[in-house]
């Protein structure tokens, strides 16, 4: 049993769109021994997923990590979170600048922390298409730079994919490798 927690973080289509994919991979990380957290956060709220203002999104995120922490058992060492497009934003700039958070997987994300702003050194590990029109991969590379140049351990991987969106397929590639780094960052060797 890992013990460790990770909070899975849905991307701007809310967590109806990304359900699908982190009710199967999320329970596969609980079956390793993972607490697994899905927050819904604004899913439902009209128009959320098309703000343009994300100022209120942090909180939302910092609000989770609050009402995970209290949850009995759960070992803020060992705290981790994975998001998707928005969520993988959010979590690493969450835990750059004011959360707990010893870990984080961004998928298809970025993020836009001054450097001055970086006052947590969390590991990072960056997900990105090579060909993401959404969040292009120069985005991901200069967040990866910024963190990097702030002391923050980031890994970087590239998938040789074209879209924005990935296959059940890409999807198990992608929860594996965010297994083995939470695996390395979250799990004290015994």
């Amino acid at each position: 049993m890992s013990g460790a927690t990770v909070l899975l973080l849905h991307g701007a289509g809310g967590l109806a769109a990304d359900l699908p994919v982190f009710l199967e991979h999320g329970l596969r990380l609980a079956e390793r021994g993972y607490r697994i957290v899905m927050p819904d956060y604004f899913s439902g709220a009209r128009d959320a997923a098309q703000s343009d203002d994300l100022s209120w999104w942090p909180q939302a995120v910092v609000d989770a990590t609050d009402w995970t922490l209290a949850l009995p058992g759960v070992d803020v060492s060992r705290l981790g979170a994975m998001g998707y497009s928005r969520g993988g934003y959010l979590a690493a700039e969450v835990a750059v600048q004011q959360t707990p958070i010893r870990a984080v997987v961004g998928v298809a994300s970025a993020g836009n922390v001054k450097p001055r702003e970086i006052v947590r050194r969390p590991s990072v590990m960056l997900i990105h298409a090579a060909g993401d029109p959404v969040i292009p991969p120069h985005r991901t590379k200069r967040w990866a730079r910024i963190l990097s140049e702030q002391g923050v351990p980031v890994e970087t991987v590239v998938l040789n994919v074209r879209r924005h969106h990935f296959r059940p397929g890409e999807w198990t590639d992608i929860f594996e490798r965010a297994d083995g780094f939470f695996r390395r960052t979250l799990i004290p060797e015994v």
